[in-house]
């Protein structure tokens, strides 16, 4: 006979039995939560890839409006539809509903005989946030007849009073803002471009001192002179037929006239030819443009020719210059009161540089006649990608189409004067057209690309035409 012990025939303890409920417990909790978990992100994965479907569903549908007739295509918000017989596609209203979805559809205009399509799609999630869908495609009116810039020609010209060269332009929408370099004559025009083979006067103004750049932002123009005293104007442009003098500012020191200006938010950048005192970029608050006030100052005993910004977490500005040695600099405008030298750029071949556009990550230098391509992704360390000379004559100013990758170059050359560049490849540029502007005396001095009209306005030395419009063909 076996005789169990005491201890033998003692149960599990109080303790025990706790222990293991709470560990079944906390077993079968993790189940239960990678299981809901689990369901959540399906789930959640599901919502997603749904919205995505009606977003790509969206850009089909205007896309089938936009084939029907281009002309359906007008920018806006819409939601969509389907009726008729057939069902066929069209707008309704400023969204639509599926479900637990709200699709937006927004159409927009960025070159003539095209149109931006954004879908966006959101929904509820189960945590209170709102999920987002938004996906971007393009429509390009194939039905009208294909114009290439490797056909580019002059669509038009205009005609300014009296035999002063036309030296700076901004275009912008239906007009072009034209400055000459003249003092004591009219010197400031707006020009309606709307018809480019018959562009007209709308306003113009005379300006004190000799403007050597425009630049223009919301309801103001931003000109630079040569004066040392008043080195920047700013005219409000509100009312094209009647441009006015807003304010004058008067950079420091007693030297160097204005030679560019950028706008960028509440800054203008303006750049002034080298001089003892220095002060050669002048930051320029403009919050208030009725009493501008000095943010700070950048010096470097250069001449400053071109000024373009690139805001960001760190804003930089792009600067090039006469030197042969520093022909592009890179300031550091983050906090415009301290402006610092962020690196010093010497193209090759060396020659002062006097136009600048950016793509990108790729900063476009004219400088003699030689176009120079130069890496800025990494600004503190810009590296060049390539260099290809001009068909013909001195490079001066140049512009860019950032969607279609295109540079536009003004030239003295006499029969190409006008060129224009393929830049889909910053390390290998191509010329792909170049622009012949009637006359021998016809060099052009800047150009500016009008991203609404899809066309190229030049500032020319023409007598007969000192603004000139070249178009795709």
């Amino acid at each position: 006979m076996i005789i169990k012990s005491q201890q033998d025939q003692r149960g599990f303890s109080v303790t025990e039995v706790l222990l293991a409920a709470t560990i079944f417990g906390l077993i079968t909790t993790g189940l239960i939560g990678a299981v809901v978990y689990g369901r959540v992100s399906t789930a959640a994965a599901g919502d997603r890839a749904r919205a995505a479907q009606l977003a790509e569903g969206g850009i089909e549908a205007t896309r089938n409006i936009g084939r029907a007739a281009f002309a359906n295509l007008v920018d806006g918000t819409y939601g969509l539809t389907q009726s008729g017989s057939p069902l066929a596609w069209a707008f309704s209203g400023t969204s639509d509903v599926t479900d637990i979805y709200t699709r937006q559809v927004i159409i927009s205009t960025p070159s003539t005989d095209r149109k931006t399509i954004t879908c966006t799609v959101t929904w509820p999630q189960p945590n209170g946030a709102t999920g987002t869908v938004t996906l971007t495609g393009q429509l390009d009116n194939w039905s009208a007849a294909i114009k290439l810039w490797s056909n580019g020609v002059v669509a038009g010209g205009y005609d300014a009073t009296g035999t002063t060269d036309g030296f700076r332009v901004f275009a912008s929408g239906n007009y072009a803002y034209l400055v000459r370099n003249v003092t004591g004559a009219t010197n400031f025009f707006i020009i309606d471009i709307s018809n480019q083979a018959a562009p007209t006067l709308t306003g113009s103004l005379t300006l004190a001192n000799t403007p050597t750049d425009v630049f223009v932002s919301g309801t103001n123009a931003y000109v630079s002179n040569s004066a040392i005293t008043g080195e920047l104007q700013i005219v409000n442009v509100s009312n094209p037929a009647a441009p006015s003098l807003t304010s004058t500012f008067n950079a420091p020191g007693t030297a160097g006239g204005g030679l560019s200006v950028f706008v960028s938010g509440n800054y203008a950048y303006l750049g002034r030819s080298a001089n003892t005192t220095n002060a050669e970029l002048t930051i320029v608050n403009i919050s208030n443009p009725a009493v501008p006030t000095q943010a700070g100052i950048y010096s470097n005993n250069v001449a400053m020719n071109k000024i373009v910004v690139v805001p960001g977490a760190t804003t930089y500005a792009y600067i090039v210059t006469n030197s042969t040695t520093a022909e592009l600099l890179t300031v550091n405008v983050t906090n415009p009161a301290a402006p610092a030298l962020t690196n010093s750029f010497n193209t090759t071949p060396a020659v002062a540089a006097t136009g600048l556009a950016i793509a990108g990550s790729t900063a476009f230098v004219a400088a003699g006649t030689n176009l120079t391509a130069v890496n800025i992704a990494t600004p503190a360390a810009p590296s060049q990608t390539s260099t290809i000379a001009t068909l013909a004559g001195t490079a001066s100013g140049i512009d860019v189409d950032t969607t279609l990758n295109f540079l536009f170059v003004g030239t003295a050359g006499t029969a190409a004067e006008m060129q224009v560049y393929n830049i889909a490849s910053p390390a290998s540029m191509t010329l792909v057209k170049s622009i012949d502007v009637a006359g021998t005396a016809s060099t052009v001095n800047e150009v500016s690309y009008d991203t609404a009209l899809d066309v190229i306005v030049a500032a020319s030395a023409s007598d007969t035409q000192e603004l000139v419009i070249g178009k795709r063909n």
